[in-house]
């Protein structure tokens, strides 16, 4: 499987990553191109990333403005990437947003279902 990864610097690149405890779960992420995570299929622009749980589940939530836009289960590792902004992992054949690093953080998402509600 080909996999392509997008590294979003600059002005592509918000990232809202600072403070800490409830700061920590949330970022703000650019697609440059249409992605698909579970049914949804995301327009390239700007997207509030949350995330709630504990241990290496969560629960990511993409949101444009004050709409959620899908809520997906993922896998965090935290680790650090190296990494000084955010990158966005797709598979390059099918568009399928597979996850986003951060540099103190990474994401796989399991996005076959989206929560319920979205």
């Amino acid at each position: 499987m080909k996999v392509r990864s997008f590294i979003l610097t600059g002005l592509l690149g918000l990232l809202s990553f600072t403070g800490f405890a409830a700061d920590n779960m949330k970022t703000t992420i650019t697609l440059s191109q249409a992605a698909t995570i579970g049914s949804t299929q995301l327009a390239p622009g700007r997207y509030k990333m949350t995330w709630s749980g504990t241990g290496s589940d969560v629960q990511v939530t993409l949101s444009q403005g004050k709409k959620a836009v899908v809520t997906v289960p993922a896998q965090v590792v935290q680790e650090r990437t190296g990494l000084n902004s955010a990158a966005v992992t797709t598979d390059s054949k099918t568009g399928t947003l597979l996850g986003v690093v951060l540099p103190n953080q990474s994401f796989t998402f399991n996005s076959e279902k989206p929560a319920a509600g979205n």
